[in-house]
């Protein structure tokens, strides 16, 4: 069957469109691959034949729409399993998989019983001694069912209601294993937000509303959540549920939670950029090991560090203290710190099996036992689960990874192993177990699997590319209108926080033109700045100010977009206002002063940095400012002193170094200013014709300063 044919089918039926679909859908069933589907679908097309004979006679039916809304619901119903046969017909992981989703033969009853039991059994054998070997095999069957059950509903057809209410019941049973329930529950997660499925939908609804386990009812509402983007208007018992559950506070609350946690974790490539380049360089110069090809050894003392700097210990630690400090804040703030080095690590079998990825940690997972065998116990692994500041994708890699190097670890740190040390600061119960934290690790197993799983290509991706906002379940047509302007802001201002500019964009456009606060014009401002929209800017400023004449953040908005369109005058009463409501703000006093200089207000901007210069004569940028208002005033000597303080510090910009070069060319040394102009050419990798630019933004300048336009290109020429 195409796959155009099924995206078309699916808008006709969107529009409620019964006859468009129909039309579209019915000459395609002759591909055998959808034998299954030829008879209900002839069947819905009879049935909409007769309702239309029906009406061509004149006859009432007051169950017309009813009917109508039947047959739409069954064939979308048909159209996502026609969709699940194409997928799976179209990629051979995927084909694999279904092939072994239909060779599972087990009654509900049996599947049941089977999972039911594993808990009686565990609970029997672990009263007896001496039976490991009779557990490990408990472990590993029940391991094997669980994931051949766990493919077979990632792969399944729509459900009907007794499938619901089986899994359901199977899920929220207690005499269940949590992790089965969880296993299970992701497994529903995956096929619902691949193809939708209005039962399986439900089925993470009332997960979430039922269990008494804040495990399974976060990662139910994860999945409830990431599915509301999928779903459309067919299903009237929609719209009753997402308002039970966006009335609710707590619910509400925690999907807002969950919209942000899903922008963090997708920061994650641009946080280890921040820790390879940043903190990490610290932490191993500062450290006191040595990793060898034999091991990882403590590193000797210098004898002459002491006598020849005797600080050099403490500052090490100082440093080293600060790189750790400003991890943990991170990790704190919700950043996802441990993504880029585990992911690295999930090339080991252990990750070729699907479930794993989604299996919540336990030390006797049977992908462990060389593990559990190499660590001699279980302590280390206990300690994993229970202290392990990782999720639990990335314990399983780090217990995986300790079994390989454990015989070249020293002694003295093995014993730190088994204590919890090693994963630093322990952060308390409360915390871990915390609703929150719960659902922000599930949220970085899902990560991880649609970032680096092979198998990821079975499924639609719910965190998706960033231009297209998928992952902004909160704007999805069902939700946008619960959501309230609150958490837009909230939501807005952390797109901001983490230069998410795309999506932030993606949200204003959803959902911005429902509010028209100050501070929603203030974010609608910073998103059009960011995108280039001046324009847009420094309108959306202006009904900010309207509203907040003192509004800081409004003003230093509008002063930075009227900047950059040249409009130097509206930039300088911006700043100006902002002198005024903190007249002891340097920076402030200091944009005003260059803004003065664009405007050709040298003379006002002087006032204002000999101030500057008074209070803090030290300070390198209002030196740099100063000589240039000079520059402008054609106080070339003056200029010149403050340019030589610049040299002297050692801290030269590139700018300085065009700007040091024009006050040599005003003083007539053309060879020390062919000089400058190189550094700054070298500097930014500047081409002559760049350096022209930068000559004719500054003309106004040079020509006070007796320099013509005509000896602007020859200058140029002379650095070619």
């Amino acid at each position: 069957m195409d796959k155009n044919a099924i995206y078309q089918t699916k808008l006709s039926l969107i529009r409620h469109d019964l006859g468009g679909a129909l039309h579209t859908i019915l000459p395609l069933l002759e591909d055998r691959d959808y034998a299954r589907l030829h008879d209900p679908i002839t069947q819905i097309g009879r049935d909409y034949e007769l309702m239309l004979s029906y009406l061509r006679q004149g006859y009432p039916d007051p169950a017309r729409d009813k009917m109508y809304c039947s047959l739409l619901r069954k064939l979308d119903r048909c159209v996502n399993d026609a969709a699940l046969i194409q997928r799976t017909q179209k990629d051979p992981r995927q084909n694999l998989y279904a092939s072994k989703s239909k060779r599972f033969t087990l009654s509900k009853q049996e599947v049941a019983k089977r999972i039911e039991d594993h808990v009686s059994e565990i609970a029997l054998l672990s009263l007896e001694s001496s039976n490991d070997q009779r557990l490990e095999e408990l472990y590993k069957s029940h391991h094997e069912l669980v994931s051949m059950l766990f493919e077979h509903l990632c792969f399944s057809s729509q459900w009907h209601k007794s499938d619901q209410e089986f899994y359901e019941s199977l899920i929220l049973s207690p005499t269940i294993d949590i992790t089965d329930a969880a296993v299970l529950t992701s497994a529903i997660t995956l096929a619902v937000i691949t193809h939708f499925d209005i039962h399986k939908y439900l089925t993470l609804a009332h997960i979430y509303q039922r269990s008494d386990d804040e495990q399974l009812r976060q990662r139910a509402l994860v999945g409830w959540a990431l599915t509301t983007t999928r779903t459309h208007s067919l299903y009237e018992e929609v719209k009753p549920l997402v308002d039970a559950m966006t009335h609710d506070e707590e619910t509400s609350q925690q999907l807002l939670e969950t919209q942000m946690q899903i922008i963090l974790c997708m920061n994650a490539e641009q946080d280890q950029e921040t820790i390879t380049h940043d903190i990490m360089p610290n932490i191993m110069k500062n450290n006191g090991f040595n990793i060898t090809r034999n091991g990882i050894v403590e590193k000797e003392d210098d004898p002459m560090q002491d006598i020849l700097d005797p600080d050099a210990s403490d500052r090490k630690m100082e440093e080293l203290e600060k790189s750790f400090q400003r991890m943990s804040e991170m990790q704190r703030s919700g950043s996802d710190i441990y993504f880029g080095g585990f992911s690295k690590m999930k090339r080991y079998p252990f990750f070729y099996t699907l479930s794993n990825w989604f299996t919540p940690f336990y030390v006797d997972h049977p992908g462990l036992s060389g593990t559990r065998d190499k660590l001699q116990g279980k302590t280390f692994l206990n300690t994993l689960m229970k202290s392990g500041p990782f999720c639990d994708s990335d314990k399983y890699s780090f217990a995986l990874a300790m079994s390989t190097i454990i015989d070249k670890i020293p002694e003295n740190m093995k014993s730190l192993l088994n204590d919890g040390a090693s994963f630093g600061p322990i952060a308390s119960d409360e915390f871990l177990q915390s609703p929150a934290n719960i659902r922000l690790m599930y949220l970085q197993d899902l990560y991880r699997f649609f970032r680096l799983s092979d198998q990821r290509i079975c499924f639609f991706n719910p965190f998706g590319e960033e231009k297209s906002g998928n992952c902004l379940f909160l704007t999805s047509d069902i939700l946008i209108s619960s959501v309230k302007e609150t958490d837009v802001l909230r939501l807005g201002n952390e797109l901001l926080k983490h230069h998410q500019h795309t999506l932030l964009k993606a949200l204003l456009t959803r959902c911005g033109d429902q509010f028209s606060s100050s501070r929603m014009q203030i974010l609608k401002g910073q998103s059009a700045l960011h995108q280039g929209q001046y324009a847009d800017a420094i309108a959306a400023f202006h009904k900010a100010i309207n509203e907040m004449p003192d509004s800081k953040r409004a003003l230093i908005g509008l002063a930075r977009a009227a900047t950059l369109t040249s409009d130097y005058h509206e930039a300088a009463e911006a700043y100006q206002h902002l002198h005024e409501l903190a007249p002891d703000n340097s920076t402030y006093s200091l944009s005003l002063a260059i803004l003065l200089i664009k405007e050709g207000k040298a003379a006002d901007a002087l006032q204002i940095l000999y101030k500057l210069h008074y209070e803090d004569e030290d300070n390198l940028q209002v030196i740099r400012v100063l000589a240039w208002a000079l520059l402008a005033l054609q106080k070339t000597e003056q200029a010149s002193k403050n340019y030589t303080r610049l040299i002297d510090s050692g801290q030269l910009t590139p700018e300085d170094h065009l700007n040091i070069g024009y006050c040599q060319w005003i003083k007539g040394d053309i060879t020390s200013a062919i000089s400058y102009f190189k550094h700054y050419m070298e500097a930014l990798s500047a081409t002559p014709q760049i350096l022209m630019e930068e000559f004719e933004k500054d003309e106004p300048i040079l020509q006070a300063n007796g320099i013509t336009h005509h000896e602007l290109h020859m200058m140029v020429d002379l650095l070619r």
